[in-house]
């Protein structure tokens, strides 16, 4: 007589899940489908079902991708979602503690003379800059070539509270149509009234006039 065939084992489902799980944008979830997948391995053995290659997969994926969605993570809070929120508030501290350099090391252009000048004007007007967040009442403005946003700002100084303005440029878009360069400075700030205080002098113009359309607005 013939033996009935023997149906397949099952595949098992700790294999399947951590597979779903190293592939995900979140390192906590990543890094759970590499421990899944050994807990697949073991199920594996204890069981006799398949899915031992998925299991080894979701390890190796797991093992890869969980670093590289960290750094990810940490360089958009770092480079993209703190200035957004904060505006160039570490510079403006670092310089108005006498850091020029470093002040400057947040923008695209200006010099070392400008700088000076800008923060010296800051300290005398309005104290020592405390803090800054975006002002709920403005409305966020993305540049026509979608490489820059200009966001409106409160900043807290020692003294009293004032308005400000920032373009941030994200990237560089060539008017070539090349590969556009990462950027993540600030391009200029504007800060107060009668008279505004802008850095750098290049870009006092686009700054007055972002202040114009504002006052339409």
């Amino acid at each position: 007589m013939n033996q009935p065939a023997q149906s397949p084992q099952p595949l098992s489902l700790w294999s399947l899940t951590a597979l779903a799980c190293s592939v995900g944008l979140c390192p906590v979830v990543t890094l759970l489908g590499v421990v899944l997948g050994f807990f697949a391995l073991r199920d594996i053995r204890q069981t006799g079902r398949r899915g031992r290659r998925i299991a080894i997969a979701a390890i190796i994926m797991g093992s890869i991708v969980t670093p590289l969605v960290t750094v990810g993570l940490i360089g958009w809070n770092n480079w993209v979602r703190e200035p957004l929120l904060k505006g160039p508030i570490g510079a403006i501290q670092a310089g108005q503690a006498g850091d020029i350099q470093g002040f400057m090391d947040a923008f695209e252009g200006g010099t070392a003379a400008e700088a000076s000048t800008f923060l010296q004007s800051l300290g005398t007007r309005y104290g020592t800059l405390v803090s800054i967040m975006q002002d709920p009442d403005g409305e966020a403005v993305w540049t026509a070539d979608g490489g820059a946003i200009q966001l409106p700002y409160q900043l807290q100084f020692s003294q009293n509270l004032v308005s400000g303005k920032a373009e941030y440029v994200l990237l560089d878009r060539k008017p070539e149509g090349g590969i556009p360069s990462v950027v993540m400075r600030f391009s200029w700030i504007r800060i107060g009234e009668d008279p505004v205080l802008v850095f750098p002098a290049a870009a006092r113009d686009e700054a007055l006039n972002s202040q114009e359309d504002d006052d339409v607005n």
